[in-house]
Order: structure tokens, then sequence, then C-alpha cells
């Protein structure tokens, strides 16, 4: 299993990432996005494992969206609409490779990650969406004037956004506020795996449950993970990686 840098752009931001690929197999590409203030590496677990059962896996960090990033941008320049933007522009570039098969693609969302997955997939043609505990209550949060570290009015989030040891643009919160993440669920069509933490303290379990029931095609699934938090240790891993691998049975060349 190979592993190369990638690069494009999403106007004059460079988004780096990397492609993992089995030897010189041609297949379904993946494209795994992650939470915030992450990076791309804590998802190699998934995308190892992905690779070595013949997809073709891109991971990539958001352009000011995390910590140690490979991609230019800082906290201030970072939405979820540009977060949206930098995922259609990898996409865009992974439709352009000559040895994936791209009526095959999948999108894989870890956190907030998933919400930009969920976002894209309401509005482009996907084969599979994987979400591991989505942060389905960003825009719950957005309007309630508490995300995280962030405090600010709802009414007036440029004259009140506080966001200390981090400096945020008013245009993060701005862009969560006015979603509505069921709405956004039941415009995708697309087979839904949805994989959540039964301790999740960031995420409330009973986003993922009604995010199931919002499921429009009857393939979409949940999987809780007895004990697990908002992100999961080396077994749990283990776990979501076997439920991955029964959601995609069916579609692997």
């Amino acid at each position: 299993m190979k592993r190369k840098f990638f690069a494009c752009l999403n106007g004059k931001f460079k988004i780096g990432g990397y492609e993992y690929r089995k030897e010189e197999n041609n297949g379904i590409p993946v494209i795994i996005s992650h939470g915030f203030l992450a990076n791309q590496k804590r998802l190699k677990p998934y995308a190892e494992y992905l690779a070595n059962r013949g997809y073709v896996v891109f991971t990539y960090d958001f352009c000011g969206g995390g910590l140690m990033s490979k991609s230019d941008g800082k906290f201030c320049d970072m939405s979820l609409n540009t977060e949206k933007q930098d995922l259609l522009c990898v996409m865009d570039y992974v439709k352009g490779l000559n040895y994936v098969d791209s009526d095959k693609l999948i999108l894989f969302g870890e956190s907030q990650g998933g919400v930009v997955s969920c976002m894209v997939a309401a509005e482009h043609k996907i084969d599979r969406l994987i979400l591991l505990y989505p942060a389905l209550c960003i825009p719950d949060d957005a309007r309630k004037g508490k995300m995280l570290f962030m405090h600010f009015d709802p009414d007036n989030i440029d004259g009140t956004l506080k966001c200390k040891p981090f400096r945020f643009s008013p245009e993060y919160p701005k862009s969560a506020i006015g979603l509505d993440m069921y709405e956004i669920l039941g415009n995708i069509t697309a087979p839904i795996l949805i994989i959540h933490g039964s301790q999740d303290g960031i995420v409330d379990v009973a986003y993922a449950k009604r995010a199931k029931e919002t499921a429009v095609n009857e393939k979409s699934r949940l999987a809780i993970i007895d004990g697990a938090k908002h992100g999961f240790n080396r077994r749990q891993v283990k776990i979501a990686n076997g439920h991955i691998k029964e959601f995609l049975q069916g579609i692997e060349q």
C-alpha cells in the first residue's frame, strides 16, 4: 500500500492531502474529511484499512480548519462554507484521475467533517456516505450562542464573538446558524452509515438516532459503539472499520 502527497487549489489556498492506494490498484474513491481543530492524520487508520481493501482513499486538511495542517489558511479563514468548497475542490481533483471509478464516489466525514460531507452529499451524486460521530449539533449550538469555547450573542455575532485562545471569524457561526441538518439529511439519496459513541459528551447520540430516522435510503444504518466518546480508541476504530466493511459490501470490485 502506497501513500503519496497530493495538492489542489481552492482559490488562493492550497489544499494538501494524501492518497492511499494499494500498489497500482484502480478502484472506488473515498474522500475522508476531518473534524474541527483536527487534521487528516487522526483518520489514517481508516484510510489504510480501506486502501488495503482496494479503495483509492484521499485524506486532506481543510484550509484554516485544524492544527498542524498541510493546507493553507488560518482559523479566521474557516467556515462551514469554505470547508464545503474545499471538499468540492478535492472531489474535482479526484474525479479527474483516470484510475478511480468516480461513479461510485464515497464521502467519509468525521465530526464537523461529517456535517460538511452531508452538505455536499445533499447537492451532489455520491454512492455512499459514512459519518463518524457527525457534529449535527453545530447549528443548534450556533443558535444558542455557544460553540465549544466560543461564546456570542446569536443576534450580534460580529460584536460579541469570543473564542480565546484561537481567533475565528464570525463567518464560522454565521455559516451554521441557519442550517437545518435534518432537511439536509433528507435530501441525501445515497445510503448513509452513521457510527456514534454511546458516551459522546460533545454530540449527544440522540442526534445520530434522529439522523438515522431522517435518512431516506432504506440501506442506511446506525451503529452505536458502547462506551465510546467523541473520538475512538484503537479497539473502537477496529469496531468502526468492521461496520464500514459490512456497509460497503456489494459495491466492492
